[in-house]
Order: C-alpha cells, then structure tokens, then sequence
C-alpha cells in the first residue's frame, strides 16, 4: 500500500507517519510539502490514500485534490484532509468527495484512527473491483473492467481498447474469443453491445446520436456504430 503525505509542517509530517506505522506496517510512505511534486509522485506510483494539508506552499491542498479526481486512477481513493480551517470542511466534502478530515491541532490517536478507517475503507473498496482473466497461449492476462472502454472485433481476433492513467487509450490483441463469449466472460451490465462487431462500456457513453446511429465515448475520436439488430435493446439499457 502506498500513501502520500502533502504537508508543510516537518512536525506533522512525522506525527502522520509515526500513526501510519504504528497502524500498517507494511506501506510505503511518500512526503513532500508542494502540490506540485504530489501530482509528480501521484502520476509516477500509485497512490491509494492521500493525506492533504490544505494550506500548502505553492497552491491549496483543495485544488490539489480536484486535480488528482481528474486522473481516472484517482476519481474514487480515499483523501484525508489535514486542516485548521474547519470552514472548508462542508465544500470539500461536496466537490472533492474527501473521505475524512483532521482538525489541527489533532493527537496522534485522532490519525490512527483516522488512517486506520480510511484503509480499511481502501481495502473493501477494492475487494470490489472487478476484472477478468484471459487466456492467451502460455499466458493469463487480467483486465479491470473499469479500464475497459470497448471492444472491436474483427476476423478472427479482438481489441480491447484499454483506458490508460493519462487519459489516452492502449490497445491490445486477443484471440480465440467471440463477442458472444466475451460479454459471457464479463458478465457486467455496463457492457453491451451495439453492433456486430463492438461492445462498448455505457460508462464511457458521451453522446449517442439516433439519427445517424452513432455513439460518442470519452477520450475515443471515432465514433462507435450502431447495428439496427441491436439499436432496441441498446437504447433500452441506457
């Protein structure tokens, strides 16, 4: 588990990282006092609970927070935040969807157990989520399904268009599926399919234009076709 601790004070970083041991033995803690190394560190490992002064050196810990619920990895993990402004409590809770906060001046039995709910949280969470295996000659490959944008057939072989960290789009290969078999596989209801050759994730549905039978996805620019066979049954699932 790794945890990133954005605070300026060098006596509250220690308070935090002294609980988080004392809580979790086994997590890799990360510190910095500026929002802008946190989104560096953020963006090289992944991170899956954040601890946020609000009143940082170079910007507040709140804009921070809204930049990191902007990268896809990070929309739903767990942020604590570490403040003397009880004030900013209400709006955090509202836009950030923070999970907890930390009214200084706080004990160190206040973040135990602050920290120690939030990993917890952070553990059923991703109980959670789902993902399926493939197999493919010597190999098993596993895919989130949250990550999973849509798939195209073609032939004798599939794409899977994958989300990436960054907001782009990576593409990978299989074969000896069915389209048939792969919703089987999923088994989710945010998969359906709207063409012969496509199942698309509803989660990524922008827009869907009836007239010319087409489907817009976030961060997609081609547009997913809609097979009359299906149209019905896609519609009516949205």
């Amino acid at each position: 588990m790794n945890i990133l601790i954005v605070e300026d004070d060098i006596n509250i970083q220690k308070l935090i990282i002294s609980s988080i041991q004392e809580v979790e033995s086994d997590v890799e803690v990360y510190t910095t006092d500026r929002s802008m190394s946190a989104l560096e560190i953020a963006t090289e490992n992944s991170i899956d609970i954040f601890i946020l002064d609000i009143q940082l050196t170079d910007y507040k810990g709140t804009k921070l927070a809204k930049e990191l619920r902007t990268m896809e990895q990070y929309r739903y993990t767990p942020m604590i935040f570490a403040t003397a402004l009880a004030n900013e409590e209400i709006n955090a809770y509202r836009e950030i969807k923070c999970y907890s906060f930390l009214i200084k001046p706080f004990t160190k039995e206040e973040v135990k157990q602050t920290i120690s709910e939030a990993i917890d949280y952070r553990n059923h969470f991703s109980e959670k989520i789902k993902s399926i295996r493939i197999e493919q000659k010597s190999h098993i490959f596993e895919y989130n399904l949250s990550d999973i944008i849509y798939i195209e057939s073609f032939r004798k072989k599939m794409t899977l268009h994958l989300q990436t960290d960054q907001n782009g789009i990576t593409i990978e290969e299989i074969s000896g599926y069915t389209l048939k078999g792969m919703l089987e596989l999923i088994n989710d209801a945010q998969f359906v399919q709207c063409h012969k050759s496509y199942i698309i994730n509803k989660s990524y549905i922008v827009q869907i234009s009836k007239v010319e039978g087409q489907i817009a996805l976030k961060n997609v620019q081609q547009s997913i076709p809609i097979g009359n066979k299906f149209r019905t049954q896609l519609l009516g699932n949205i």
